[in-house]
């Protein structure tokens, strides 16, 4: 009875206006006209549609879950996307702890002002240390010297003029045989004496005694006193000037003749003297050329030097050295004082 009443309301509908509607169209109708039509819940319960769309629901919800866990798993990619960016982070703190390790800048303090005196005995010192005051200890070369050496009391009462007086006089009573030996034990020593200087004399640069000569020179102006200069056939000869050049040729032949040196160089200055300067031209020429060949030796030595000390500083400090009357005033000094 249901489907028979159906069909023809469905005829009905069909035949007055939706011969020309859509297939969908056509279908729908069918049932609305069931919904109108049936007694039974089934077919009038609007609940029906609800649940036959229910598994659109679903496909909804698992579309949300699909797009939580896309959410979620892009969230994770992302997170490990920023993991090497955590490890520069870490990688970077190093640096930031070797900024924090800089040393702390301490300022310089100024430098303070010498006196006069101070700056004098700092320049003493200076030269001291170019002069090679250390020279290498020279074994006794002389009888009188040796025996001294030998015989000098050490921790008596008695002054050192007591003492060297009361040698003497020991030293003047050797007989014929101590000389001799005297004698031959000074010549060994004056032999080793030689090598030991050569040999520290060669452990220098040529610079640096050529710089300790001038040193030395100095000192004796400064200090009054008389000083020892090293020997060193290395040094170079200084450029001679046209009187030089010429008393060497009026000396040279004249060696060893009957006259004294000191008459034949006094009558070569007079010739000097009473000589042109067309006659001399020659000797001022030749030494205009020494003096050229010889030009900038003495500031290449002496620059030379200086950064072969800047290198080699001594580490003990030269002690101050003393004037002629800083000397003769000590001297008085402990004559008082053992007076």
């Amino acid at each position: 009875m249901f489907m028979s009443l159906s069909r023809v309301v469905a005829r009905r509908v069909t035949s007055t206006g939706l011969v020309w509607a859509s297939v969908s169209a056509r279908r729908v109708v069918p049932v609305l006209s069931a919904r109108a039509f049936s007694g039974s819940a089934f077919v009038l319960a609007p609940t029906t549609a609800k649940t036959k769309k229910a598994p659109a629901a679903k496909k909804a919800a698992a579309t949300k879950k699909s797009t939580a866990g896309s959410k979620k798993s892009t969230a994770t990619a992302a997170k490990k996307k920023k993991a090497p960016a955590k490890a520069k982070a870490k990688a970077k703190k190093p640096a930031a702890a070797a900024k924090k390790k800089k040393k702390v800048v301490v300022k310089k303090s100024k430098k303070k002002q010498m006196t006069p005196e101070e700056r004098e005995k700092a320049k003493l010192r200076y030269l001291k240390m170019l002069s090679l005051w250390r020279m290498p200890r020279c074994r006794p070369a002389t009888p009188w010297s040796l025996y001294v050496a030998n015989n000098f009391p050490a921790g008596n009462d008695e002054t050192s003029t007591a003492k060297f007086n009361r040698l003497f006089a020991e030293y003047s009573k050797s007989t014929a045989a101590e000389m001799e030996a005297f004698k031959a034990q000074t010549e060994a020593n004056e032999i080793y004496n030689k090598k030991e200087l050569e040999k520290w004399i060669k452990s220098y640069p040529v610079e640096v005694v050529y710089l300790a000569n001038i040193a030395r020179r100095r000192l004796v102006r400064i200090l009054k006193r008389g000083a020892k200069f090293i020997p060193d056939d290395r040094q170079p000869k200084r450029p001679r000037n046209a009187m030089a050049s010429f008393l060497a040729t009026q000396l040279a032949g004249k060696k060893g003749a009957g006259d004294r040196q000191t008459d034949i160089f006094k009558s070569a200055v007079e010739k000097w003297k009473a000589m042109s300067d067309a006659e001399k031209k020659p000797y001022h020429d030749q030494a205009k050329a020494e003096s050229e060949r010889c030009k900038g030796r003495h500031e290449k030595y002496t620059q030379s030097a200086i950064r072969y000390w800047e290198n080699n500083m001594p580490k003990r400090r030269p002690t101050v050295p003393r004037t002629r009357a800083d000397l003769i005033k000590a001297k008085a000094k402990a004559k008082t004082t053992n007076a």
